[in-house]
C-alpha cells in the first residue's frame, strides 16, 4: 500500500493536472486495435501507424485538444509508449497540420474542404518546411510562390537543387482511399519583390494514388527503425488558388496586388510556423516518454533476470548496486527532464491566460531548451537501458531499439535540438552579467541531506557560466561570427546549465507539497542528479568556479544515493505513469524465461504460438521455425 501512495505521489509531481487528459488516452488506446505481441513482427510499422491514426481520429475530439497544450502534451506522451510510430504520424497530423488549418483568419473555400477532408479521415496531410539547403534557417528557404495578378493566385516552383523540400512526409498514404494535401512554405514574391515566407496549401495527392500534376515525389530510403514515409518533393511551377495563401492575421493579396495584413515583420518566419513551437513542446514530452518507457523496462527486466553471486548462489539484478546504480541515474535525469516539459507547458498555459505573444524569443528558447534537455536525457537513457538489457535488448520485441530510434527522429523534427540550443544560447549574449565573488563564497555545505543548498550550487554554476561566456566574447576580437565562434561551447555550457537548474527548482518545488516519504525519495533524487552534474561537468568550473563545498567525496555521496534509492526503484519507475498493459515486452506477468519457453513447447503441437497468453496469427509471425526430430 505505501508501495503505491508512493508512486502516485510522485506520478502527482512529475505530471501535475494532465493526469487526468493520460488516463483518458489511455481508455482510447486500451482497445483490441491496439494489442500489442511480442512474438508478432509488424511488416509495415508505418501502414499500422496510418491505420490506428485513421481509427483513432473519431474519438480523439482533436480539435479542442489542438487547443489545449496540456491535453495535446498527454496525447503525444501516451501514443508514443504504445506505438512510437504512431507517436510520429500525430505530431504531424494533429499539432502542425490540424494546428496551422485550425489558426486560419478565414476557413473558407479551399482551406474548409482540407480541414473537413482531413476531421473526416478522407485525407492526411504534410508539413512541408525544409528544404535540402535550409533546415533551421528558415529565413533563407528558397522554394518560390508568385503572386499571378491574371487570376489572383500563385504559382509555386523549385527554383534550384537546394530548394529541393527534404523530410516532408508527402508521398501517398499507406492506406487505400485516402488523399494527402499539403502546408507547403515558400517566399511570396509579389511584382519580384519578396513579403516573406508564408504556408500555402497545395493538393499533393489523389485518393488513388496519383500525385498532382507538376509535382515530383519520391520516398527518401528507408529510415532503420522508424516507419515514416519522408521523401523529397519538387514542384513545377504549380498554381494554387488565392485561398490558400496561409495566415492566422488573414493576409491576403487584393486586386491591386497589394498585401494586405501581411504577418508582422519582427520574427517574421517564426510566426508563419506558430505551430513548431508547440509542437517541440510536444517533442520534448514525446522524448521524455522514450526515458519512462526505457526505464519502465530496464526495471522488468531487472527484476526477473538474476545472476551467479561471488559468494555463491543466483542474485537478482534488482540487487546487484553496479546494475541499479546507472539505472537510478538515468532515473534521476528523466525526472529532471519531466520537469523541464513541465516548466514549459506552464509556460505556454500562462502566456496563453495573459494573451501575451507566444511567438516571443522568451518562450522560443525556453521549449528550445527544453528540447535539447530531453532528447540528450533520452539518448542517455536509452544507450544506458539497451546496455544493462543485454542480449534482450537487441530485439525489436523489447522496444528499445525502436524507442532509440524515436529519439533520433525527435531530436531533428522541428529544429535540429543542438542547433536551436545553440540558437538560444547566442540570445542569452544580450542577458546581463550577474557572477560575483559572493555568489561563490556564500554557498553553504552540500551534503546527500541538502536539497536546497545543491539547488543553489546549480544556481551558481549557472551565473558562473554565464559570466565566463560574456567576459570571453567582450574580450575577443574579431567580426561578431569569430567572437561568437570562441565561444559558442561556453554558451551552450551556460544555457544548459540554465535549463537544468530551472528544471530542478520546478522539481523541488513540487517535491514539497508532497508527503515525506515520497518527499524525501524525490530530494535525494534531486541531490543525485545534482552529484551527477557536478561530476559530469565539474571541468567547466575551472580554474576559479563554484565547486560545491562537500564533506566527502562525489563518488561517496553518489553511491551512498544509490544504495538509499535502491529499494525504491519500483515505486520510482512506477510514478513514470505508463499505461498499465501497453507496454508489453517479454517481462510481463509471465516471466521472459517463461514465455520462451512457452512459445518452444507449442512447436509442432499444432497450436499457434502464443505470446503473454495470447494466440498468435501464424501470418504475422514472419519467421521460420525448423524443428529436428
Amino acid at each position: 500500500m505505501v508501495f503505491q501512495e508512493n508512486a502516485h505521489n510522485l506520478a502527482d509531481q512529475l505530471f501535475g493536472s494532465r493526469r487526468i487528459a493520460t488516463a483518458r488516452h489511455n481508455e482510447l488506446l486500451d482497445n483490441a486495435g491496439f494489442d500489442q505481441d511480442w512474438w508478432a513482427v509488424v511488416q509495415n510499422p508505418g501502414k499500422r501507424a496510418y491505420e490506428r491514426y485513421l481509427r483513432l481520429l473519431p474519438h480523439l475530439a482533436a480539435t479542442e485538444i489542438v487547443s489545449n497544450p496540456a491535453e495535446l502534451v498527454a496525447l503525444h506522451e501516451q501514443t508514443t509508449i504504445v506505438d512510437p510510430h504512431l507517436g510520429a504520424l500525430l505530431t504531424v497530423q494533429v499539432n502542425l497540420v490540424l494546428g496551422t488549418l485550425l489558426e486560419q483568419h478565414s476557413r473558407t473555400g479551399e482551406v474548409a474542404a482540407a480541414l473537413d477532408d482531413l476531421l473526416a479521415g478522407r485525407a492526411v496531410g504534410a508539413y512541408v518546411l525544409t528544404e535540402v539547403g535550409h533546415g533551421s534557417d528558415l529565413n533563407n528557404l528558397e522554394t518560390v510562390a508568385e503572386y499571378d495578378p491574371a487570376d489572383g493566385g500563385f504559382v509555386l516552383h523549385t527554383p534550384t537543387d537546394t530548394a529541393v523540400k527534404f523530410m516532408p512526409t508527402t508521398a501517398p498514404a499507406p492506406v487505400e482511399g485516402i488523399s494527402r494535401f499539403g502546408i507547403v512554405f515558400a517566399r511570396l514574391v509579389i511584382d519580384g519583390v519578396a513579403r516573406g515566407n508564408y504556408p500555402f496549401l497545395v493538393r499533393l495527392v489523389d485518393s488513388d494514388g496519383t500525385v498532382r500534376p507538376g509535382i515530383t515525389i519520391r520516398p527518401l530510403p528507408e529510415k532503420p527503425g522508424l516507419a515514416m514515409d519522408n521523401s523529397l518533393t519538387r514542384f513545377d511551377h504549380v498554381r494554387v488558388s488565392s485561398e490558400c495563401l496561409l495566415s492566422h492575421t488573414g493576409t491576403r493579396v487584393d486586386d491591386n496586388g497589394v498585401l494586405i495584413a501581411p504577418i508582422p515583420a519582427d520574427n517574421q518566419a517564426w510566426r508563419a510556423i506558430s505551430r513548431v513551437r508547440l509542437g517541440r513542446l510536444c517533442i520534448s514530452a514525446m522524448a521524455t516518454a522514450v526515458s519512462r518507457s526505457a526505464l519502465a523496462i530496464a526495471a522488468g527486466h531487472a527484476r526477473q533476470r538474476d545472476i551467479a553471486g561471488m559468494g555463491g548462489g543466483r542474485i537478482p539484478l534488482a540487487q546487484v548496486p553496479a546494475h541499479t546504480g546507472p539505472l537510478l541515474d538515468a532515473v534521476a535525469d528523466t525526472y529532471v527532464a519531466a520537469a523541464a516539459v513541465e516548466l514549459a507547458l506552464e509556460a505556454f498555459t500562462q502566456a496563453a491566460d495573459e494573451h501575451a505573444d507566444e511567438q516571443a524569443p522568451v518562450l522560443t528558447d525556453l521549449v528550445s531548451l527544453t528540447k535539447y534537455l530531453t532528447t540528450s536525457t533520452a539518448l542517455r537513457v536509452c544507450n544506458e537501458v539497451r546496455d544493462r538489457l543485454g542480449a534482450q535488448g537487441v530485439f525489436a520485441h523489447n522496444q528499445i531499439v525502436t524507442y532509440r530510434a524515436l529519439r533520433d527522429a525527435a531530436a531533428t523534427a522541428e529544429g535540429d535540438s543542438y542547433v536551436i540550443a545553440l540558437q538560444a544560447a547566442y540570445r542569452r549574449l544580450a542577458l546581463p552579467d550577474e557572477w560575483t565573488s559572493e555568489s561563490r563564497d556564500s554557498l553553504g555545505s552540500c551534503d546527500i541531506d541538502t536539497p536546497e543548498a545543491w539547488l543553489d550550487w546549480l544556481s551558481a554554476r549557472e551565473q558562473y557560466l554565464q559570466h565566463r561566456t560574456l567576459e570571453t566574447f567582450a574580450t575577443t576580437g574579431g567580426d561578431r561570427q569569430e567572437r561568437w565562434d570562441a565561444v559558442y561551447d561556453l554558451a551552450l555550457a551556460a544555457a544548459d546549465a540554465h535549463i537544468t537548474h530551472r528544471a530542478a527548482r520546478v522539481m523541488a518545488d513540487r517535491a514539497r507539497l508532497l508527503p515525506e516519504g515520497p518527499r524525501r525519495l524525490a530530494e535525494n533524487l534531486l541531490t543525485l542528479f545534482a552529484v551527477r552534474q557536478c561530476l559530469t561537468h565539474g571541468a567547466d568550473l575551472l580554474p576559479d568556479g563554484p565547486f560545491p563545498k562537500t564533506p566527502r567525496s562525489l563518488r561517496d555521496m553518489r553511491i551512498q544515493l544509490h544504495s538509499m534509492l535502491a529499494p525504491h526503484l519500483g515505486e520510482l519507475v512506477d510514478s513514470l505513469d505508463l499505461p498499465p498493459g501497453l507496454l508489453p515486452t517479454t517481462f510481463g506477468p509471465d516471466t521472459y524465461v517463461t514465455q520462451y519457453a512457452q512459445s518452444l513447447s507449442e512447436v509442432g503441437s499444432g497450436a499457434p504460438p502464443r505470446a503473454n497468453g495470447a494466440p498468435v496469427r501464424a501470418a504475422s509471425r514472419g519467421f521460420r521455425v525448423f524443428r529436428r526430430s
